[in-house]
Formats: C-alpha cells, sequence, structure tokens
C-alpha cells in the first residue's frame, strides 16, 4: 500500500520532498522571455549609447520588462477575457483567469511608481517602491496557487464547447499570430513575480557600496525574496491541503478527540503508512495505517474495497504533545510477521502508558523516528528556553510578519508562533532572541507607524556589532543604524533594538535601547 505522501504527490513533488515550486520550466521560461524580455534590437541599441552605464541598462530592463509584462496583463483582460465573457459567467471567468484583474490593477500602479521614481527629485525612489508593493504582492500566492486548476478548466471547457474552444483560438492568433496557447500566457504572471529579486540582484552588483541607494536595494532585494519564499510555500500548502482532504474523506467514520474530523487543526501531514503497535498493558500486536500531523498521530484500519480507492475506519488517536518517543533496544520480533522487527517506543511524558511501534526495517524505523522527534520538537521549539513566552505553533489567517526579523511567516498552515500572553508572533528560529514577554500589556495600545520598520534605510534588520562597524566604517561621522541585537534582550528593559553611530574616524559606538515600564517609550 503506497502512502499517500506519495501516492498523491502533486507533479512539482511539493508535498513529498519539501522542495520549492518548479519555476525554471523550459516551455514557461520560453513563454515569459517571448513576451517580457527585451528584444535584441533595444539590448543593442542601449548598449550602444555612450552615455548608459551598465546601472542604467539594468535599469531600463527593469522598467522595459515591467512595461512588456503589464501589456500581457492587459492583453488577458482586453483580448481573453474580454470577448470571453460573452459565453462565460463571472464564476468561470475567475477559475480561468484567477486575480488577473487585480494583478494588471497593482502593476499599472506599481508601473507608474517606478517611472516616478526616476524623475528628478522624486520624492520616493525605485527601492522604496518594491518596499511598498511588497503586501500589495503576496496575492500572487494565490494565483500560483490557482493556476494549475485553472489551466486543467480552460482544458475541459474547450473539450466540452466547441464554440468556447474555437473562440479561445481565434484570441490567441488576434494576440500573437497564434504562437502561444492561452494556457502558456496563463503562466508569465507566475514568471514575473519570482524575476524582481534576480534584477534587484544584478542592480546591486552594479551599484557602488558607498552609494546612497546601496542599502535601500539590497533591503528591496531582501523583501522580494522574501515575497518569492512566501509565495513557494502558500502553493506548497495549498497542494498539501488537498491531500489532507483526501486523507479526511478516506476515513469514514473519523472522530478527534471530540473535535469531529477537522484535521487542519492538526497541521501538516508529516509522514504515513503500515506498523504494528502494541500498547504495554495490552498483549495483543495489531496492524493499523498511521498518519502523523504537526499535533497528532492517528490510527486507522485499511478496509477492503473493490473501487480500489484507499478506505479506512477510524481506531485511535494521540496528541504528541503527551509523548516522547524513544528507540527501544528490544530484541523481541512479532511472532507471525517477522518483517516488523524494528522498534520505537512511544511513551506517555506522565508514564502513565506506552506504545511499541513496529517498522519493516532500519530506514523505515529512523524515518518514522524523525517524523515523531520532528512534530514534537515543533510543539516544544529549543528556542522556548531562552525566554518566557508562551510560544504555541499557530496557523495565521492573514499575511504577518514575524515580530522579530519583520519577515513573513510563509504558507497557509502553522506558519509560526504566538504567544499566548502578549500575542507576538515569530518564526520557530526567531523564539529565542524574542527576549521577555511583556503579561502585563498597558490597556492602551502605543500608536502605531504605518510604516514597517524596513522600510526606513536607516533600519539594517537582524545584524551584529562586528558586522554594523563594518558596515559603517566608510560612512560620514555621524552616520548610523538601527539594527536588530541577535542575542536579543537580556533584562526586562531592554528591546532587541541597538543604534550604531559612527563618532569619530575609527570609532563605532553601539547602544541598546531600553523601554519604560509603561512600555509606550523606548530610551
Amino acid at each position: 500500500m503506497q502512502p499517500w505522501l506519495h501516492w498523491h504527490c502533486t507533479t512539482d513533488n511539493i508535498a513529498c520532498n519539501g522542495t520549492g515550486y518548479d519555476h525554471t520550466n523550459t516551455k514557461e521560461e520560453e513563454v515569459y522571455q517571448d513576451l517580457c524580455a527585451l528584444h535584441r534590437t533595444s539590448r543593442s541599441q542601449t548598449a550602444s549609447s555612450t552615455s548608459f552605464e551598465q546601472r542604467d541598462y539594468v535599469i531600463r530592463e527593469l522598467i522595459d520588462t515591467e512595461s512588456n509584462y503589464l501589456d500581457v496583463l492587459t492583453a488577458l483582460k482586453t483580448k481573453f477575457m474580454g470577448p470571453l465573457e460573452r459565453h462565460l459567467n463571472q464564476d468561470e471567468l475567475r477559475l480561468i483567469f484567477p486575480r488577473i484583474r487585480e494583478l494588471a490593477d497593482i502593476h499599472t500602479k506599481f508601473l507608474d511608481k517606478l517611472r516616478e521614481s526616476l524623475t528628478p527629485n522624486a520624492k520616493v525612489k525605485m527601492a522604496q517602491v518594491f518596499l511598498d508593493f511588497r503586501e500589495p504582492f503576496l496575492i500572487y500566492g494565490e494565483f500560483c496557487s490557482l493556476l494549475l486548476g485553472a489551466i486543467d478548466y480552460l482544458a475541459d471547457v474547450c473539450k466540452k464547447n466547441q464554440i468556447i474552444d474555437q473562440l479561445v483560438q481565434k484570441c490567441e492568433r488576434d494576440y500573437n499570430v497564434g504562437k502561444l496557447q492561452l494556457r502558456d500566457i496563463l503562466s508569465v504572471p507566475m514568471q514575473r513575480i519570482l524575476k524582481y529579486h534576480l534584477l534587484l540582484d544584478k542592480l546591486v552588483k552594479e551599484t557602488s557600496p558607498l552609494h546612497d541607494d546601496y542599502r535601500s536595494l539590497e533591503r528591496a532585494k531582501e523583501a522580494m525574496i522574501d515575497v518569492s519564499q512566501y509565495i513557494n510555500e502558500v502553493k506548497r500548502d495549498s497542494d498539501h491541503l488537498v491531500i489532507i482532504q483526501k486523507v479526511k474523506d478516506s476515513i469514514f467514520d473519523l472522530n478527534l478527540n471530540g473535535n469531529g474530523s477537522d484535521l487542519l487543526q492538526y497541521g501538516r501531514l508529516l509522514l504515513d503508512g503500515e506498523l504494528h503497535i502494541k500498547a504495554h498493558e495490552d498483549q495483543k500486536t495489531k496492524l493499523r495505517y498511521a498518519f502523523v500531523f504537526d499535533k497528532i498521530l492517528i490510527m486507522v484500519k485499511a478496509l477492503h474495497v473493490k473501487t480500489g480507492d484507499m478506505q479506512y475506519t477510524y481506531r485511535d488517536s494521540h496528541n504528541l504533545a503527551d509523548y516522547r518517543v524513544e528507540q527501544s533496544h528490544s530484541r523481541r520480533t512479532l511472532g507471525r510477521d517477522s518483517r516488523f522487527k524494528y522498534q520505537l517506543l512511544l511513551a506517555r511524558k506522565s508514564g502513565k502508558t506506552a506504545f511499541t511501534l513496529y517498522l519493516k526495517s532500519e530506514h523505515e524505523r529512523d524515518k518514522w523516528r524523525k517524523a515523531l522527534t520532528e512534530a514534537m520538537e515543533s510543539l516544544e521549539p529549543p528556542g522556548c528556553q531562552s525566554t518566557d513566552h508562551k510560544m504555541e505553533i499557530y496557523t495565521f489567517d492573514a499575511p504577518t510578519t514575524c515580530r522579530h526579523c519583520s519577515k513573513f511567516l510563509k504558507g497557509r498552515i502553522h506558519q509560526g508562533y504566538r504567544c499566548k500572553v502578549c500575542q507576538i508572533s515569530v518564526h520557530k528560529g526567531c523564539i529565542s532572541s524574542t527576549g521577555r514577554c511583556k503579561q502585563n500589556p498597558v490597556s492602551v495600545p502605543p500608536p502605531v507607524c504605518d510604516r514597517q520598520l524596513s522600510e526606513f534605510n536607516w533600519f539594517a534588520g537582524n545584524m551584529d556589532r562586528e558586522t554594523a562597524a563594518h558596515r559603517l566604517e566608510n560612512r560620514r561621522i555621524g552616520t548610523y543604524l538601527l539594527r536588530v541585537r541577535p542575542q536579543g534582550p537580556s533584562t526586562a528593559h531592554e528591546t532587541m533594538y541597538a543604534l550604531s553611530l559612527k563618532t569619530d574616524d575609527h570609532v563605532i559606538k553601539h547602544m541598546k535601547i531600553n523601554q519604560e515600564n509603561s512600555g509606550d517609550s523606548m530610551l
């Protein structure tokens, strides 16, 4: 019997091995280059201009390819959606063209702001434009999640309706003489959003570290990398939600600890497969099919169904927060089935009960131990030992940034952790740097700045003293930066921030930033 995480993998292998969505498809890249990239003639004309430095060329490439991309979005709206809306209702159009209208609106504003940033005495520089559009670009997570379904639905509609099929072909001929199909053109937005950090990386490399825009361009590049990673994880989790739903549908009498059949509250499916299990107070060993989620181990029994679909009946479940996993050193093997001879011990922390899991091979045993250990560690992260925050793994409904590093918490399932007391949200790896929990927050919240710290040129993000000193050594006296201290606060009055200031030719001073007891102001 094939495991669900193998049997139900999507073609891009997202749910199987944790790799990112495959954005390097040759066909899709060729379509993108054909529709958005600079043509060779414009490249040669730009290169031959003596007034153009390489940095200017990269900027021109960014603007021109953005203009070409907006043309693609506009064409999808006017040359495809327009003719098709006479034959399809709005719900059908949304299935084929997910969020295309919204993307066209966003990129119309984005291109206007980019062009405006290049004008003399512009109030907003190019790097800031990217930072301002960091959140609007998150819509691509939904677009990329729906893209494969959109292409499949388009193919199904064209197959069933000859009029629609002929109309789509006519639209393709009118748009680009039929060289590209609509399904190919629909992949362009996914390709474009993943090009921004590459274009910004080229621009950073062509910009002197002493240039006024260097630091802000670096931050813009990091922001676009963060957006790309967010989109990858949303896409991966969207595919994973389909698998979780299929697991739920396969267990006809699922009832989890009185919470019914809502599997989503237990997180991602980490591992599944066949094993034997024996409770220590019971001499009987049972063959079970098991599912390991972030929070729970579910035991089911396979049913013999002639349809070929895997169907199970629910038998038992165990909240992993109550257990620890150990490798059993017993040499006992199962009497009638010696295949299951590699053992793991699943013991309650209270010491009341324990189970032995029997696996077929050493590799299988190690795989199950790894999955169970990772699940238990995610429920009690080691970083919690460095802080008094009451952290719990959490699923956030809306895009959320980490309190420590200001990057997005990624995905759609258990994106990060939230303190049950003060409600701060962080990545697992950032927990140890969150400092002390403010267990008695003031009744009136402090005023909130309408801009992220990361949008300011003087904010350097997570940075140690040595790196800050290196950054400032070639700057003018009086130059400063605000940074997040990697070690975090060490007392109740300290914040996670420090100010590094160049006070003399060879002197860099580092100052911790403290907070008054009222919680309203910093010193």
